[in-house]
């Protein structure tokens, strides 16, 4: 958890610093981690220590804006109500208030050049939201978000909203690479973000990730390949009643570290390697290029093809903690590389751990195969028909030929066997359930 908050902080700050592997790639340092844990897994109150210094730091900030945001919502609002009463005169003119055109213009000019600089108050964390209201956030505040979440709300949206196939995933796809988003809805002014950046970090039960990865959708559009997995190993059973405190030391090196990295601010920076990291991230292209034949199932190979670029951006993040205002400044050292590809292979391992639990690193044979065993078993019969059988699987299977690759598996592992039974006229496959699987389920 400690290091997803970090990567989290990184991503607040991805305008304003990226890395650049090599000549002509330029990565974002926003991630996307998921961790999956069960209840009463103490998420909130770890959540609540690690989060503490940006509301901190987003309370204080806006004390300081409130008289400039009060001063800008002023004029704004008298220009804006001065430019309606001009447009209502000219088109009515007088010739006691003529008013012309350029007046209008000049007035028009002015307002646009005080919104484009708005002062408005910060907001740097979003919980309950929806995908719709999570791009007004960004629009709001240049175009960055933190999305965090100990109950994994946005991802029950996702998925009870788009299993129909209706899925609206854009804020997610492109502010995770920084492509412009632009979004334009009936009756309101269109949103448009040049850089997007949104850092999602959210612990989620299983059965949330479950409808997540089994949404096809969600699937075809890469979306499953964009988030770090995380499994950690459950306390529960061996946690202690009286544990040591965090060390205050320690606790304010954490916030003045947080305080940092948000106060960077100006133009965009992009963070170089030193010759020996350059070398590195080379050589562990090449080790992954030839891992990417043998090492991922093909479920991976989306999530597989940014690992790389994953393990870049958790280097320039370790690299801006190391060095902060001056990360741009300084190139990245090759062990803070060594040390991304360490941190890197741990999310690897839990990622791969995480498609093999929800099925996603299997073939399709035996996603249907465990599929057609759970209905066997819900039905409760020692022996059905193929049709029968069929209609158990309530859609889910094209047709009674497409059972066969998953009745296969279930006959070569002796789960079932299938004999063509005579009843009068054509034969019927009947389907008999081995009964040692029975006493078992």
């Amino acid at each position: 958890l400690f290091y997803h908050i970090f990567y989290h902080f990184g991503g607040l700050n991805q305008r304003f610093l990226n890395i650049s592997p090599k000549i002509g790639w330029i990565e974002p340092l926003n991630i996307y981690a998921v961790v999956v844990t069960r209840p009463s897994e103490r998420k909130t109150p770890a959540q609540d220590i690690m989060s503490r210094p940006i509301y901190s730091f987003e309370k204080e900030e806006n004390k300081r804006r409130k008289p400039l945001v009060d001063d800008y919502e002023m004029r704004r609002d008298v220009l804006r109500k001065k430019l309606a009463n001009m447009k209502d005169m000219a088109a009515k003119p007088t010739a006691k208030n003529p008013v012309s055109l350029d007046d209008i213009t000049r007035i028009q000019e002015g307002l646009s050049a005080l919104e484009s600089n708005a002062v408005t108050p910060l907001r740097l964390l979003a919980d309950d939201t929806t995908p719709e209201a999570l791009v007004s956030l960004m629009a709001a505040n240049n175009g960055r978000m933190g999305l965090v979440s100990d109950e994994g709300g946005i991802f029950d949206v996702l998925a009870g909203r788009y299993s129909s196939g209706k899925a609206n995933l854009d804020v997610f796809l492109k502010a995770y690479s920084g492509s412009p988003l632009r979004v334009d809805r009936k009756g309101r002014e269109s949103e448009t973000i040049e850089h997007p950046a949104l850092t999602m970090l959210l612990m989620v039960q299983p059965l949330v990730l479950e409808s997540i990865m089994n949404n096809r959708e969600f699937e075809g559009r890469g979306f499953l390949s964009r988030p770090l997995y995380s499994l950690p190993k459950s306390p529960i059973g061996k946690r202690r009643y009286r544990t040591q405190p965090i060390p205050k030391e320690v606790e304010e090196d954490y916030m003045a570290a947080i305080y940092l990295l948000l106060s960077i601010d100006g133009e965009a920076q992009t963070i170089k390697l030193s010759q020996e990291a350059d070398q590195e991230a080379e050589r562990f292209f090449n080790r992954l290029e030839q891992r990417l034949v043998d090492d991922f199932s093909e479920d991976m190979e989306a999530w597989a093809g940014k690992y790389h670029g994953q393990v870049m951006r958790i280097c320039g993040i370790i690299h801006c903690f190391q060095h902060f205002q001056e990360a741009a400044q300084v190139p990245v050292s090759l062990e803070t590389m060594k040390s991304a590809q360490t941190i890197g292979e741990y999310f690897l391992e839990h990622t791969r751990a995480a498609f093999q639990i929800i099925g996603l690193a299997e073939n399709q044979e035996s996603k249907d195969a465990k599929y057609i065993l759970k209905r066997l078993m819900k039905d409760g019969r020692q022996q059905l028909s193929k049709r029968d059988l069929f209609q158990l699987c309530d859609g889910k299977i094209r047709n009674v030929e497409g059972m066969g690759p998953g009745l296969k598996v279930l006959v070569d592992r002796g789960y079932i066997r299938i004999d063509r039974v005579s009843t009068g006229g054509r034969p019927t496959e009947m389907i008999f359930i081995n009964p040692e699987v029975q006493k078992v389920q």
